[in-house]
């Protein structure tokens, strides 16, 4: 039985998110993963045989595991491929995903936790990683902003990216319990 429209735009709404960060985990380029998201949902939405939808590990797996297919097939048709990706590969990075990333989807996952860490910061690192990251920006502009050096901009997102990267663990690491 295949999924109703109301489903399948569920199904979008819901894990969209997760299978992009899923494929950029993969190896997926930033410029490919955005129709490797988009075939993914469309070969879910034409899959006679989905999982219910009321179990999310499954149906996460699901879409993982379609988007895995999705990705090795694209790999596959490319004559030049810069990513090494083969069954075997996408095996033990599915394996990774699951044991130290998957724990944390139902719940409080490291989307939320890195938005409450960012909210932490500074406004001023705020402001950087809004030029750096929702802007676009280069560095060599970024500096030119806020008036600091190319290298001064490289270290400040460097150190940017530490601390949220340990409060990320923090936050997650009070979450489980541990």
């Amino acid at each position: 039985m295949r999924l109703s429209v109301n489903q399948v735009d569920e199904l979008v709404r819901a894990h969209q998110a997760h299978i992009y960060r899923y494929l950029r985990f993969l190896g997926a380029a930033e410029d490919l993963v955005e129709d490797l998201v988009q075939d993914t949902f469309v070969a879910a939405s034409s899959n006679r045989n989905p999982p219910p939808i009321e179990s999310v590990p499954r149906r996460l797996g699901w879409l993982r595991a379609i988007a895995r297919n999705t990705f090795l097939n694209h790999c596959r048709k490319q004559k030049r491929n810069p990513v090494r990706a083969d069954s075997e590969l996408m095996t033990r990075a599915e394996s990774y995903w699951n044991s130290a990333f998957a724990q944390h989807d139902d719940g409080y996952g490291y989307m939320e936790a890195l938005i409450a860490c960012t909210k932490k910061l500074s406004a001023r690192h705020r402001d950087v990683l809004e030029h750096r990251y929702a802007l676009r920006k280069s560095r060599g502009e970024m500096a030119a902003f806020f008036k600091v050096t190319d290298d001064g901009i490289k270290i400040m997102l460097r150190r940017i990216r530490a601390v949220l990267a340990k409060c990320v663990q923090q936050t997650l690491a009070i979450e489980n319990g541990s």
